[in-house]
């Protein structure tokens, strides 16, 4: 080997040491950085001048995790957000005989109801039913409040990632076009394809994505269903209008509206190109899961208004008069039933005369201060076990036990909910530790360093000895 080519290959393999080094530096110092990928230096033996020549720096990525990676994270963001859903309106309607419960309120009324029974001369007692009857509609209220807030939240939730979504679709388009130009130049645009993969990470949170490769260091994004979210230099672009607040009874098209895709209105039907992820699961809250609890609180007032209304429980009042509970004054019909459970209040005619519970809510005057057959009419009337009066309910019960039917499904949804969380939390986890193994691995680093440092110096020696012969030459 001549001098020349001796001084060239030490060269190179010091500049191929300074080059793994630093990539060894970058790995160690990201290890816990979001996106990061690990870097790899490529390199090369020079058969003509000899050395090494490093050929680049190489991003490394386990497509196939990644990929799974985002499904996963899609599926946990569509039950986190539902989670949240359903433990909220656990909290509201209250589990089985839990205080502050749904049922709890039906109990304080009808213990109430019992007591003015036995003493319908006693204006307390009267003045409790009063109270707990106002209470039991108030909670009916609250519930129904509380659904439609829910349905409003995801509603927010909808128009928040779609914004989201169009946001890094623009993002994603101009790393796209900055790669495509570094990759032309062939410069190391590493940096910002770790930014790009952190943001088609967030978009995965929104709907499914999935990244196809294309040339020049871009990529192409579809949803998991095959919408095109991008290929090419312009991103699609998805719109969603509609008020911030949602009230019972507003439904898909009347006024609720779904996405626009590249200002083309989606349906029903072409809503499944987006489903996976947090928009969906908004969407379901806001047109499946809000509504469905609403109807099954708006079907049990009805049966509550139903029950304590009519001659055969107060016989001054005629069949289509408002009984104890009332529509905003009036008597409910099916036809009137959807958001009555927020709508539903005592009526009128208790207002400052407790007395008309005993006497009927349409008596001109008081009359004898025993009389106690309007309210063991009423006690009747909600332990009996009657048939559906509305199509929310099923089944002959009494009015306790609808009550209890609907907390214990209110709270099997969130247990329910609790156990799909969990199962998708673990994939999660689990997909993010074999990523996380297959990253950075802070252990085999540290022995390419030590390596590095051996060639540095097998190459410093090389060069020493260079100078050696030249020194020794000189000399003669």
């Amino acid at each position: 080997m001549s001098i020349a080519k001796a001084i060239s290959s030490a060269m190179s393999g010091l500049t191929a040491t300074a080059r793994g080094t630093e990539t060894v530096a970058a790995n160690l110092s990201n290890v816990m950085t979001p996106g990061y990928a690990r870097r790899d230096m490529q390199v090369s033996s020079q058969t003509v001048t000899g050395g090494v020549r490093v050929d680049g720096i190489a991003r490394i990525v386990n497509s196939s995790l990644l990929t799974e990676s985002r499904l996963a994270g899609s599926a946990l963001s569509a039950a986190s957000t539902k989670n949240a859903f359903q433990v909220r309106m656990e909290a509201t309607v209250g589990l089985p005989g839990q205080a502050g419960s749904l049922g709890a309120a039906l109990n304080d009324f009808q213990a109430a109801l019992g007591a003015a029974a036995t003493r319908p001369d006693d204006d307390l007692r009267l003045a409790q039913v009063v109270a707990t009857a106002g209470s039991l509609a108030n909670r009916l209220n609250d519930a129904s409040t509380a659904v439609q807030e829910a349905r409003s939240t995801a509603q927010q939730g909808i128009a928040s990632d779609v914004a989201v979504l169009n946001a890094s679709l623009e993002r994603v388009a101009y790393l796209n076009a900055r790669i495509a130009v570094l990759d032309a130049d062939g410069t190391d645009a590493s940096p910002l394809m770790d930014e790009r993969q952190q943001v088609i990470d967030r978009i995965a949170g929104i709907v499914p994505v999935q990244e196809v490769t294309r040339d020049a260091g871009r990529v192409a994004l579809f949803t998991a269903e095959g919408a095109v979210l991008l290929d090419g230099s312009l991103p699609a672009r998805i719109e969603f209008q509609g008020a911030s607040q949602v009230t019972a009874g507003q439904t898909v098209g009347a006024p609720l509206q779904l996405l626009t895709f590249n200002g083309t209105p989606l349906s029903q039907a072409q809503m499944r190109l987006f489903s996976g992820g947090s928009l969906q699961a908004n969407f379901q809250i806001r047109d499946e899961l809000g509504p469905d609890l609403q109807a099954d609180l708006d079907a049990l007032a009805f049966d509550l208004q139903e029950r304590l209304s009519g001659p055969q429980v107060d016989p001054t009042l005629a069949a289509g008069d408002a009984g104890l509970f009332t529509d905003q004054g009036a008597k409910a019909s099916v036809a009137s039933i959807t958001g009555l459970a927020g709508r539903l209040i005592l009526n009128a005619a208790l207002d400052g005369a407790a007395w008309r519970l005993r006497d009927g809510l349409q008596a001109a005057a008081q009359g004898p201060v025993g009389a106690s057959g309007i309210l063991n009419g009423m006690i009747a009337a909600l332990d009996a076990a009657r048939a559906p009066t509305s199509d929310g309910l099923q089944g002959t019960a009494t009015l306790g036990t609808r009550f209890g039917t609907l907390e214990a499904k209110v709270s099997t949804g969130r247990v329910n909910s609790d156990a799909d969380l969990a199962i998708r939390s673990s994939r999660q986890s689990t997909i993010q530790s074999s990523i996380l193994a297959d990253g950075v691995d802070s252990d085999a680093e540290m022995q390419k360093l030590l390596q590095y440092e051996q060639s540095y110096a097998a190459n410093a020696r090389v060069l020493r000895a260079v100078d050696e012969m030249l020194d020794q030459i000189l000399g003669i």
